[in-house]
């Protein structure tokens, strides 16, 4: 396994997308359950793997169709393809101001604070396809895909544990947020588009001081992240189901 990673790690290396291109990562499986698809794709492999071939984007995807051109259980294939745009079935498109990846509580903030274009519930397995503009896009896309798509997410999804007075006083003594406001946005979210099928808090007490965020993310298998550079600095993010 270590040989074969070691492996793919430098052939990613050796891919260069042109300007209109972007890395894909399939991930193949006949067996079912639920896999973190950007895991498998991005971060079971190491970022800096893609910091050559992901300077444009990165979509890390699941496909559940079968396939008899292998006699493996679980597959990755790597293509560049052309830069997708949104897809024709969006069900929510927010645009929020791009704050940097320092944290998931950045990305979320910004996110519940945003312009929602239009709404409604996911009730199954979903996609997600962001468009960043801003005039220094990351070097490498694929480092921030993590925190990007959990604070979406986070801030899209449906709660239903309401959150411990502690984890609400640590997130506002850390960010300068008023406590109240932070309760109502973390229970009643900007388009309660995502319903979270753990019941677990969206954020929980993390070693003494800290916190862990909990996105609903088990139903997401399909993560498009495309960067550009321009004079403003924003997301939009465009969320949209997946048949089957």
């Amino acid at each position: 396994m270590d040989e074969a990673r070691k492996a793919l790690r430098e052939a990613l290396q050796t891919i260069r997308p042109r300007g209109d291109q972007i890395i894909e990562g399939v991930y193949s499986s006949s067996v079912e359950g639920y896999f973190d698809v950007e895991n498998v794709v991005i971060y079971n492999i190491e970022t800096a793997s893609f910091n050559k071939c992901a300077i444009n984007g990165i979509r890390a995807r699941r496909d559940r169709s079968d396939r008899e051109d292998t006699a493996f259980s679980h597959t990755l294939r790597y293509t560049l393809i052309d830069t997708p745009k949104p897809p024709v079935n969006v069900m929510v498109h927010l645009r929020f101001a791009y704050p940097g990846f320092r944290s998931v509580f950045d990305i979320w903030w910004s996110a519940v604070n945003g312009e929602l274009f239009s709404t409604g519930l996911l009730p199954g397995r979903f996609g997600i396809h962001v468009d960043l503009s801003c005039p220094t896009p990351p070097k490498n896309p694929a480092k921030c895909v993590k925190i990007l798509f959990d604070g979406i997410i986070a801030a899209l999804q449906i709660n239903l544990v309401v959150p411990v007075d502690e984890v609400v006083l640590r997130l506002s003594r850390s960010y300068g947020v008023e406590a109240e406001l932070l309760r109502k946005r973390i229970f009643r979210p900007l388009s309660p588009a995502i319903m979270a099928t753990r019941k677990a808090p969206l954020v929980a007490p993390y070693r003494e001081h800290g916190v862990q965020w909990h996105p609903a993310d088990d139903k997401c298998e399909d993560c498009t992240f495309v960067v550009s550079k321009s004079d403003t600095a924003f997301c939009d993010a465009y969320l949209f189901p997946i048949a089957g």
